[in-house]
């Protein structure tokens, strides 16, 4: 393991716990699928502990979170090295702010991965705001890893559950979606879901705003049609599903989320984050999806 990044690469953020490790195997099957190497990161959070009247109490805890994060990143390496043998690994270590630091890491990443929940000091590179700020700031895709904390598995069976809305911020999200079903040999669950309302009241909700609800589900028909247009032809290996339902988008995807191995939804960049990943809907993902969540923006296949 060196101290020098390789470009383009995977970088996934590291502190040695059980939900970390996941995120190390998930990206390290990545890497190894698309011939990338690894950064493996830790960023110490010090939160200004340099400062004020405990300097001596300051330098122990930035001497023990030194040592800890050479332990999360050996623990790392040894992860990949015993499942993904041919993947190339580098670390970086960092302290400061954890979204900041890993943002700009992120620059030159093909995938930023984390883990769904952190422990210690590093907690917060893992969940939570840092997540959020790599979704809205980051320079690249962000995966958060969600598994069965009893089992420490991330699910390697099931479809792609893909997340389509309105706007053309999604492509990037078919694009990923696709691939990712053609790399892992599963079907595709195309969802497209819309309005505020729970399924069961969209009709009576839309005969109430006075709208033609049959002719409404046509509308979003096409649209989806035309948001898959030529996909299919590029992926023929690929089993597409299509779901169209009249709800909740946070709600649909949840629910077909339950026997995925992934899901990926869309986000229009920096900043500005738009259709199924707008708000709820992306905290709801990230904090209670069975699966990883793929953020996908600016697709190039590895």
């Amino acid at each position: 393991m060196t101290n020098q990044t390789i470009t383009p690469y995977i970088l996934v953020g590291v502190d040695g716990s059980p939900a970390a490790l996941r995120a190390v195997t998930w990206a390290g099957y990545e890497a190894n699928k698309r011939g990338l190497p690894l950064v493996l990161a830790t960023v110490a959070d010090i939160g200004g502990s340099e400062y004020g009247p405990y300097v001596g109490v300051a330098n122990a805890r930035f001497t023990r979170m030194e040592a800890s994060s050479r332990d999360a990143l050996a623990a790392a390496e040894q992860r990949v090295a015993k499942h993904f043998p041919s993947v190339s690994t580098s670390a970086v270590e960092k302290s400061g702010a954890p979204a900041a630091e890993l943002i700009e890491l992120s620059r030159n990443a093909f995938m930023t991965v984390v883990g769904a929940s952190g422990v210690g000091e590093f907690s917060s590179i893992l969940l939570g705001t840092v997540a959020l700020a790599l979704v809205t700031d980051g320079h690249s895709p962000v995966a958060v890893i969600r598994g069965e904390e009893e089992t420490g598995l991330v699910p390697r069976s099931g479809p792609v559950v893909l997340g389509v809305d309105g706007t053309r911020s999604s492509e990037s999200a078919i694009a990923w979606a696709f691939d990712e079903a053609s790399r892992r040999e599963t079907t595709l669950t195309a969802v497209h879901a819309w309005t505020s309302y729970p399924s069961g009241f969209a009709q009576a909700a839309a005969i109430t705003r006075g709208i033609d609800y049959n002719a409404e589900m046509q509308e979003h028909r096409e649209l989806l049609a035309e948001r898959l247009a030529g996909w299919q032809e590029k992926y023929p290996d690929v089993t597409v599903r299509r779901v169209m339902v009249p709800g909740a988008a946070a709600d649909t995807l949840l629910d077909h989320a339950a026997d995925a191995q992934l899901v990926v939804v869309g986000s229009r960049g920096h900043g500005d984050i738009t259709g199924v990943m707008f708000g709820s809907v992306s905290r709801m993902l990230i904090h209670h999806a069975p699966c990883p969540v793929l953020i996908a923006r600016n697709h190039t296949t590895g």
